[in-house]
């Protein structure tokens, strides 16, 4: 299961043994008690099938209200598709790696890959998005000399090389301050990084509909158009395309 905040693009990932709605809405509300449940919940599997799942979180948690989002919705299904591509290409790679048919395990790994990587549409990374600050990974991503990070083995060792390099105690090895002026400044650089996805995001959707206006002729009211039925939203038996008459347009968007 692929779960993506729209505007960090920030994605976590869980194995399911099913397709169950029953089981999709536990693993859900287990993302949403740690951060938070969205307003708005959308999926590629269908209305129907989302309905399922807010049915199922309303019984395991009554007071949580999240309503299903706008079908075909081109500029967030377009990024979930491309990050399932990616993910599946990652695992894929990890498993071979590890030389291990035990995709589950590499889950977490190719998650926290994938939230630390550059993100075309939003400029910087899911995981500097979502939280402010660039992820680490103890103090191989401080700025202490690999050399002596590799003789440090307990805290006294720590807090020795922290001293020799003139590092105040209260501060981490990265140099981060713990007092209220660096929470002040985290609050900030995350308020930012929020400000800089969402313009990001922006510039994204006008460029998408740039280019699906030379790909797509002008219509006029009275006009017949063939309208696709996503697999998803019809059954075998159904037709795969709709005719439609232009009854009105509307101005487009600035």
């Amino acid at each position: 299961m692929v779960y993506q905040d729209h505007l960090t693009k920030f994605v976590i990932l869980r194995p399911l043994s099913s397709k169950r709605a029953a089981e999709i809405a536990y693993q859900l509300l287990d993302i949403f008690l740690t951060f938070g449940a969205p307003v708005i919940l959308q999926s590629d599997n269908g209305r129907e099938f989302v309905n399922q799942i807010i049915t199922e979180l309303a019984s395991l948690c009554p007071e949580l209200k999240i309503v299903h989002g706008k079908p075909r919705h081109s500029q967030s299904q377009g990024s979930v598709e491309r990050a399932n591509q990616d993910i599946e290409n990652m695992l894929a790679v990890w498993m071979k790696d590890n030389k291990t048919t035990k995709w589950a395990e590499g889950l977490k790994f190719i998650q926290f890959m994938k939230n630390r990587s550059l993100h075309s549409g939003i400029k910087q990374a899911p995981y500097k998005a979502m939280f402010g600050t660039d992820p680490k990974v103890g103090l191989s991503t401080s700025k202490l000399p690999s050399d002596i990070i590799k003789k440090i083995r307990t805290e006294d060792d720590l807090q020795d090389v922290l001293k020799s390099n003139d590092i105040d105690e209260n501060d981490d090895a990265s140099g981060s301050s713990s007092s209220d002026d660096s929470i002040d400044r985290r609050q900030e650089e995350i308020m930012s990084a929020r400000q800089e996805a969402a313009e990001g995001l922006e510039r994204q959707a006008k460029k998408m509909k740039t280019v699906s206006d030379k790909h797509h002729e002008a219509i006029e009211v009275g006009d017949n158009i063939i309208i696709p039925i996503p697999d998803v939203d019809k059954a075998k038996s159904d037709l795969r395309n709709v005719v439609g008459v232009v009854l009105e347009t509307v101005a487009e968007l600035p």
